[in-house]
């Protein structure tokens, strides 16, 4: 760094001195919000934060300035161009992000200077177990795998805060040099009110002044902010006397702290819900709770009083309003049967599509409240007519209102071979159980920053109907319908091959089996994928805590149009649930569907019934990819008695690029999987997380 640079880092240091005093003379200390620095990930202008965005935060912005690492016929390393950046606090003190900096719009690389064109993936990790008044640090890296260079760089930093003040110091190394965060670096930033920001920063090649303000907290709906911040001097090597703005919003991700699920208290405490409960203890890991208290004279008393004829005869009355409720709810399949003291209820759950556990505790509240003199209730969970998961609740409730207990979490014990029902005092249904159900859902494909464009898509509308048949048979057929494309994904475009068709994409009859209260196989046949007719097979083995999984999924087709045109699928998939950190992982091997062999990587971080993907895949090329799940069906999703039309409970959408190759070559294939639309886990395990609750 030059004498002038230290100079005018002086001179900055200097002129806010008063505010190091008042900072250090605060009390309390002010909380410091991250948002996003002009690079895309958590800081101040170009310098990154100690600290990371919160865990369950989402933040997106546009600022104007990029650095252009590319010709330019300016000269100038930075421009004014356009700088997109996504963030998430994907798990408490990580964050990840995604960066799309463009010039021209339109401009095809190949025939034209476009400029500075990139797709860029972000990661920052703050370290846990040190204590934030002695100081915070993080290490990250920006444009994870990238081969073209643009922005790739490492860094570590370290942080402190006094007060409204804020203070760091890191240590970068860029791919290439003479940019920011090549070398040291630091930055300061005070808070005189909680939504204004005066920042410092030598990014290692330029000084800058810069604030940036923040809607107040409150202010806006659903715990929203809006951001902005403004470059209001700057000097250096590579930066002179120019201004640039960002402007973006931050929101916390998803309806987590709306949801309420049941909880059990004790890993062994299934044992209260009597010699019927099963040994899986699929709920685990989870707060302590009180026992249910009921004195053991009164729980005689109220045992022999269901004992006798007028209170059997009472509680098989109880059963029957109980049913005739649940079905007025719209749940499908409904059995109730009082028993001693002890309520059985089953049903099936076609109405909170978003998650099952949601219906799981709409009918434990619907039973405490109806319980009368019944001690607990067995909540028996059905998809498809087979049993699937069990809870054992308390009905004793202190107090009005309160949230039922939850005894004991089994996985159902009929299976195929095994099957025992009591005598049901109450049976229904909401409508027929084979009526149509319609699931709606848009269909992208997209090309994100490629040489032709920075970004060029087709939009379809899909519209899946499936009917169920009889206990673990389905029908279903998919028709999608393309409804815009840019000009490369139409026909003679460069994308054409990989356009949303209007066909019929897929069209199947399954039939499942429970072969055991853990393991569950499929046999699919149909036509998949628009043009191949083929056989699928899916078998599902569930550890005995839920966490854990193996599966196999495979697949024989043909190709509709031309003869002897064939491919196989052949993949093993284990599958881990983390239910604390409401976390999916699926790591796939094999023989994918386009033939090609490798590993394919899924993860999903929930935030109630929204999640963030990331995915890896390597067969022909690498790729990775940032996504997200977004459900387009309310919560409570209605229906009419002889059919039901809803949107997708699972849509999701992800940006992918290409890694680890000396051209970043368009590529939409890789590591494809071919499932049903009904796979296992979706109809009868709530995709994999009904663990814990």
């Amino acid at each position: 760094m030059t004498s002038k640079h230290w100079t005018l880092v002086g001179g900055a240091v200097a002129c806010l001195k008063p505010v190091f005093v008042t900072g250090l003379a605060l009390a309390g200390q002010q909380a410091f919000s991250a948002d996003l620095a002009f690079p895309g990930y958590s800081g101040y202008l170009n310098v990154p934060s100690a600290t990371v965005l919160g865990h369950g935060q989402a933040a997106v912005q546009y600022s104007d300035q990029a650095l252009e690492t590319r010709t330019t016929t300016s000269g100038d390393a930075y421009g004014y161009y356009n700088n997109v950046g996504g963030l998430f606090g994907i798990f408490p003190n990580v964050e990840v992000g995604g960066r799309l900096t463009w010039d021209r719009t339109q401009a095809n690389c190949y025939a034209e200077d476009c400029g500075i064109r990139d797709l860029s993936a972000n990661i920052k990790v703050q370290a846990p177990f040190i204590p934030e008044e002695w100081f915070t640090l993080a290490a990250g890296v920006q444009d994870l795998g990238g081969e073209t260079d643009d922005f790739e760089s490492v860094y570590v930093v370290a942080g402190r805060q006094f007060g409204p003040v804020e203070i760091s110091a890191g240590y970068g190394d860029p791919q290439k040099s003479d940019r920011y965060l090549d070398g040291p670096f630091g930055g300061l930033s005070y808070k005189p009110l909680p939504w204004l920001n005066v920042m410092a920063e030598y990014d290692s090649q330029d000084v800058r002044l810069g604030l940036g303000a923040s809607t107040p907290e409150g202010l806006l709906p659903l715990g929203m902010r809006i951001n902005g911040k403004v470059l209001a001097y700057d000097e250096g090597d590579t930066e002179n006397d120019r201004n640039f703005f960002s402007l973006g919003v931050s929101i916390p991700f998803g309806n987590e702290a709306r949801k309420q699920h049941l909880q059990l208290p004790d890993e062994y405490a299934n044992a209260a819900s009597g010699p019927e409960t099963t040994t899986s203890k699929i709920a685990s890991q989870v707060e302590p709770q009180t026992e249910p208290s009921i004195t053991e004279p009164a729980a005689t008393a109220e045992a022999s009083a269901a004992n006798t004829e007028a209170g059997q005869n009472e509680s098989s009355e109880l059963a029957r309003t109980l049913g005739q409720q649940l079905v007025a709810a719209g749940y499908d399949r409904v059995s109730v049967a009082s028993r001693d003291d002890v309520l059985h209820i089953q049903w099936e759950n076609n109405i909170y599509t978003r998650d099952e556990r949601d219906a799981i505790a709409d009918v434990a509240r619907t039973a405490q409240a109806l319980g009368g003199f019944h001690r607990t209730a067995k909540l028996t969970l059905l998809n498809q007519n087979f049993p699937v998961v069990e809870r054992t609740i308390s009905l004793d409730s202190p107090e009005q209102g309160a949230p039922a207990k939850m005894l004991a979490a089994d996985y159902a014990p009929d299976t195929l071979f095994h099957m025992d029902e009591p005598e049901w005092d109450f049976q229904g249904s909401y409508g027929p159980t084979w009526k149509p159900r319609i699931t709606l859902s848009p269909t992208i494909t997209s090309g994100i920053a490629t040489e032709y464009g920075v970004w060029d898509a087709s939009v379809g509308i899909s519209a899946e109907t499936s009917v169920s048949l009889w206990t673990g048979a389905l029908a279903s057929a998919t028709y999608n319908a393309e409804v815009y494309a840019t000009e490369d994904f139409e026909r003679g475009g460069v994308f054409y091959q990989d356009r949303q068709r209007t066909d019929l994409t897929e069209a199947e009859i399954q039939q499942t089996f429970k072969l055991h209260p853990q393991l569950y196989t499929s046999v699919h046949a149909g036509r998949y994928a628009t043009d191949w007719n083929g056989l699928l097979n899916e078998t599902l083995l569930l550890g005995p805590n839920g966490r854990h999984s193996l599966a196999y999924v495979g697949g024989a087709f043909e190709h509709a149009d031309y003869d002897n045109v064939e491919r196989n699928q052949m993949l093993a998939r284990y599958s881990y649930y983390n239910p604390k950190l409401d976390t999916q992982v699926d790591v796939y091997g094999g023989q994918f569907f386009e033939e090609d062999t490798g590993v394919r990587i899924d993860s999903r971080f929930w935030f109630g019934d929204y999640a963030l993907q990331l995915s890896y895949k390597n067969t022909n090329a690498e790729f990775i990819s940032l996504g997200w799940v977004i459900p387009l069906t309310p919560e409570k999703t209605g229906q009419f008695r002889y059919a039901q039309i809803r949107g997708d409970a699972d849509w999701n959408y992800n940006v992918q690029t290409r890694i680890n190759e000396d051209q970043n070559l368009t590529s939409f294939g890789g590591a494809r999987v071919i499932e049903s639309a009904n796979p296992i886990r979706s109809v009868y395990f709530n995709r994999g997380r009904l663990t814990n609750q």
